[in-house]
């Protein structure tokens, strides 16, 4: 059966990468939300694109008709909910909120958020499941929550079949150079590689961060628009490595990459910092998801050397 599927910031970073992968399957008619007005992207040239105002109730109710699932990214990134909490608040929640009202009114709507790892706090230890306490820290990880709140309770109401994915890490390749996504670690230091060819990181690097690949991601997402609707449950689910990684383990991996596929290896650079103890390990258990039958490749250096050499072409010397 044919799955009508809306996603919201289908033109993001990550948005980009599941609608080019939504779109090559002919199981799929594609629609993509938009606040303004353009085509349709050429990694989805077949989407349907439709303007989207969500300070109108009958706009989102037109963005939604039709529909069998929504997968929902419309969101702040980190930066910007730091730096405008009162939007976060607005476009992460009330957004998502609003959202949801007109999507209750579709028979057996299938609503997939994307939210974090982040909601569960900063330092991190030991073993991170479904059923750790959450301990949002900051703007992101709070409005991320929130909307949470509002898909588990539409859920549970059932209103909607509603799926909370929290994501760890998440790095690659984006559709565009011009994606704002150049901040987070992984992508920062591929470009790094190609403009500098060093590799300089903020602080001692003995941080340990959970990473998934937007590939796993993307396989992921279409494996819960596929899933059987009694696979559901509550409707939580983890999404992360197979393994969490210091930040200077993953920054030694892009540096062996480098060498195996642009032929030089870029010099790491750190400062002289020393801390009092070496920051916990954490696992973060996607067991629940692995159980409903999802496979990921788990393979960074695959995701890193495609992005590695997305960046020569976008950012390296021209001759």
């Amino acid at each position: 059966m044919t799955k009508n599927i809306l996603l919201t910031g289908g033109f993001g970073t990550l948005g980009g990468r599941i609608a080019a992968e939504l779109s090559k399957s002919s199981e799929f008619n594609l629609r993509l939300a938009t606040r303004v007005k353009r085509d349709a992207p050429a990694w989805a040239p077949h989407a349907e694109v439709c303007l989207i105002d969500f300070e109108d109730e009958k706009s989102i109710a037109k963005m939604v008709d039709g529909m069998t699932h929504c997968v929902h990214l419309a969101a702040l990134n980190d930066y910007e909910c730091r730096a405008n909490p009162e939007k976060a608040q607005l476009v992460n929640v009330e957004y998502t909120r609003r959202l949801i009202q007109q999507a209750s009114r579709v028979k057996n709507l299938r609503f997939t958020y994307l939210s974090t790892i982040q909601v569960y706090g900063n330092n991190l230890a030991g073993r991170i499941t479904e059923s750790t306490k959450t301990n949002p820290m900051d703007a992101y990880s709070k409005t991320h929550l929130a909307a949470e709140d509002i898909v588990q309770q539409a859920n549970h109401a059932q209103e909607i079949e509603g799926i909370r994915l929290r994501s760890a890490n998440g790095f690659g390749t984006p559709m565009s150079p011009d994606a704002k996504i150049w901040q987070i670690i992984a992508n920062d230091l591929c470009r790094q590689a190609v403009e500098t060819k060093t590799l300089t990181l903020k602080s001692h690097g003995l941080q340990y961060r959970n990473f998934v690949s937007f590939t796993d991601i993307c396989s992921a997402i279409i494996h819960l628009v596929q899933m059987p609707s009694t696979q559901i449950r509550d409707g939580l689910f983890n999404l992360g490595g197979s393994k969490s990684l210091q930040i200077i383990q993953m920054t030694k991996i892009i540096a062996t990459r480098c060498a195996a596929v642009l032929d030089f290896l870029p010099t790491i650079n750190k400062p002289d910092l020393t801390t009092d103890e070496i920051p916990p390990n954490f696992e973060f258990c996607s067991e629940k998801i692995l159980s409903t039958g999802l496979n990921l490749t788990n393979n960074i250096e695959n995701e890193i050397d495609i992005l590695l050499k997305n960046c020569q072409t976008w950012f390296g010397a021209k001759n």
